[in-house]
């Protein structure tokens, strides 16, 4: 890419560092295999039971575990070398999803194999998720933050745009068992970029900022063993109870994803086949269209020079999703409903897409670099360890009283906690 390109193509820059570019690359495709693999995942679980209430037990199996080892994840990121942590965590979770594609090519897949997988992702998840959030101030200078972030959520996007679709497609083609073996390949080809990726000398970065340094966290003298790594938790949580903004956002995060989380990974399916009247297209049409939009926000924030009044626009675009999460449940007519479904899908995703950048930018900004892993593990710890609790009522109010009312009520209850969040004077405020 030329200097001149680069200049305008602003939310781009940060693939000018080959190691954040080989990073990006694999954690793309490794994300399109997860979003084939969720894709199968409810699926599989519908075909066996068409339970709503087993729905929410798979998805709670798969959420415990990364609550449960989230903070010992923050640690780990702040105390190991962070690329040998994706690495490993690629790299196992190659061989589990190729394990259960096997088991479906030989037609031995039972319910049992799928909770133990989603109980080994959680695990997983909770190393996996501080040290991917915690390492890109250690590949790019932090004025490349905002490009680096945008490009991650450009990545996610790309997943939830055509790692659904792949699902679906496989599904179609020959059933679950073709996308998990997707997935495990997505996971095989990122383990070997991060191998060949290497960690640049931290002095040639430039990170003279108030918040992330160019500590390493490897290069951190910290005390050993329980008694270390209760104290490295304890300020991990002290730093971010005396940050306002940070403490107000993952509360609201916490309660909001009770309702959000429930309403995807449990009442969707049923949303699709009960309310819709429609099959696995319409499922993976949700998150294609939440992918487009997602993405179309990401370009546009990531395009911005950097934007003044941060917070506000951050939870105003978080209200515009919640405002759509509501319409998903509303009926219109059957000649119609599906394309506003599918429209407002792109809407919630343009302000999901808005609203994670500036708060993955603002952290790295922010918070020190040597507390960073801790603080994003407490950050995603806040933000789902009521999911399951959101799980467990969305699979029961989805069989009582309808999927449609599970999306409704969610979306009034995120628009409410939004709204609470837009009257503290710290999350207005936030620049």
């Amino acid at each position: 890419m030329s200097l001149a390109l680069a200049k305008r193509v602003r939310f781009a820059r940060a693939l000018q560092s080959r190691s954040f570019a080989l990073l990006w690359v694999g954690q793309t495709v490794s994300l399109m295999g997860d979003g084939a693999y969720f894709t199968a995942l409810s699926w599989a679980v519908l075909l066996l039971t068409h339970s709503g209430t087993i729905m929410g037990i798979v998805a709670i199996a798969g959420m415990a575990p990364r609550i449960l080892f989230l903070l010992l994840g923050g640690v780990a990121a702040d105390r190991l070398p962070r690329r040998l942590l994706l690495l490993w965590s690629d790299g196992g979770r190659a061989v589990l999803v190729l394990l259960i594609a096997a088991l479906g090519m030989m037609n031995l897949l039972q319910l049992w194999h799928l909770i133990v997988l989603t109980i080994a992702f959680g695990f997983v998840d909770g190393f996996f998720v501080p040290a991917l959030e915690s390492i890109p101030p250690q590949l790019v200078e932090v004025e490349l933050l905002p490009s680096a972030n945008a490009l991650t959520g450009l990545s996610r996007q790309m997943s939830v745009l055509l790692g659904p679709a792949l699902g679906a497609l496989f599904i179609t083609l020959g059933g679950p068992k073709l996308a998990f073996a997707f997935d495990g390949g997505s996971f095989a080809f990122s383990a070997l970029c991060l191998i060949v990726m290497r960690i640049p000398n931290s002095a040639t970065l430039a990170k003279a900022t108030s918040g992330a340094l160019a500590e390493t966290p490897e290069a951190t003298d910290r005390p050993r063993g329980m008694r270390g790594l209760v104290a490295d938790v304890r300020e991990g949580l002290h730093y971010v109870l005396a940050s306002p903004w940070l403490w107000v956002t993952i509360a609201v995060a916490s309660i909001g994803n009770m309702g959000w989380g429930g309403s995807f990974a449990v009442a969707a399916p049923k949303l699709v086949t009960d309310f819709y009247h429609t099959g696995v297209w319409l499922l993976g049409g949700f998150a294609t269209a939440e992918g487009l939009g997602s993405m179309l926000g990401t370009l546009t924030i990531g395009q911005m020079r950097r934007p003044r009044h941060r917070g506000l626009i951050a939870y105003s675009a978080l209200l515009l999703s919640s405002l759509g999460l509501i319409a998903l449940g509303v009926p219109f007519p059957h000649s119609i409903d599906t394309v506003i479904a599918l429209g407002t899908s792109a809407v919630i995703g343009f302000g999901m897409g808005i609203f994670g950048v500036i708060w993955v930018t603002v952290m790295q900004e922010l918070v020190p670099a040597d507390k960073l892993g801790r603080v994003s593990s407490i950050d995603w710890l806040g933000s789902l360890c009521m999911t399951p609790i959101g799980y467990a009522l969305a699979g029961v109010l989805t069989d009582r009283i309808g999927p449609q009312w599970v999306f409704v009520g969610s979306g009034l209850l995120s628009t409410v906690l939004v709204a609470a969040a837009l009257g503290v004077r710290s999350i207005r405020e936030l620049q």
